[in-house]
């Protein structure tokens, strides 16, 4: 496996991450765990950009 491809699995899985997170965060109803969900998707997309860059 070559590190593109590495990249690119890293990079749909952070994908899928996020919007597991964004989906959850449509169904919630507490504050606390949507404000820690809203955290984690952004995180997500912030590894993406990372992982993209390389």
């Amino acid at each position: 496996m070559s590190k593109s491809d590495t990249n690119n699995n890293l990079l749909k899985v952070k994908l899928a991450l996020a919007e597991k997170c964004d989906r959850l965060i449509q169904t919630t109803t507490s504050v606390p765990r949507r404000k820690k969900l809203t955290n984690q998707a952004a995180r997500f997309r912030r590894q993406m950009a990372d992982i993209a860059r390389r």
